[in-house]
């Protein structure tokens, strides 16, 4: 008799702990149906030549790389993609790349033991204009380069900013991939 009881105890056991293992599945939302994704524009799909633009934004100080450095960058990671003849001047221009960076301070806090903490919120952003009609096209996903104001921080800078641009670059890579919306698509 103990002995089916403990082989009793012993099953329900084992049937909680499936339970338990399964509540995440049971319990995650079901996914709704996937919308498929909007055409490319047809002008960024087309374009030959960009005219990269400094928008305004937030600079950096000087040890962190100066008021230029955002533009610098972007335009480094654009030239060594190579899909796109960087033009001089935005009538020359197929598409205008307006990069920028923007910072604003979001909380300040911090204890007795670790000392004042300031949070940043930062963003690079990207806006693809036509340069004809000079209407945005489509306003890339901003990246926030993770900061940290540690030990060393223009190293932090430096790393932040040179994964963020590279996001930014790949992302523009995946839009210029995608198929483009053509004429006949708009009337649908």
């Amino acid at each position: 008799m103990l002995t089916i009881r403990i082989a009793k105890r012993g099953i329900l056991d084992v049937l909680f702990v499936i339970g338990l293992l399964s509540l995440p599945l049971l319990s995650a939302e079901k996914p709704k149906d996937a919308v498929p994704p909007a055409p490319v524009p047809s002008p960024i799909a087309a374009a030959k030549k960009v005219f990269i633009s400094n928008a305004p934004g937030t600079s950096l100080p000087t040890y962190f790389g100066g008021p230029d450095r955002t533009y610098n960058e972007f335009y480094a990671a654009m030239r060594g993609w190579g899909h796109y003849e960087l033009v001089a001047a935005p009538s020359d221009a197929d598409l205008i790349l307006e990069i920028s960076f923007t910072s604003s301070l979001s909380g300040v806090g911090g204890t007795s033991t670790t000392g004042c903490t300031s949070y940043s919120d930062t963003e690079l952003r990207l806006v693809i204009l036509d340069a004809k009609m000079h209407v945005p096209l489509r306003f890339n996903e901003g990246v926030n380069p993770k900061v940290s104001f540690g030990h060393r921080p223009e190293m932090a800078v430096d790393s932040a900013f040179g994964r963020s641009t590279a996001t930014l670059v790949d992302d523009l890579k995946k839009l210029v991939s995608e198929p483009a919306v053509g004429a006949s698509d708009t009337n649908k």
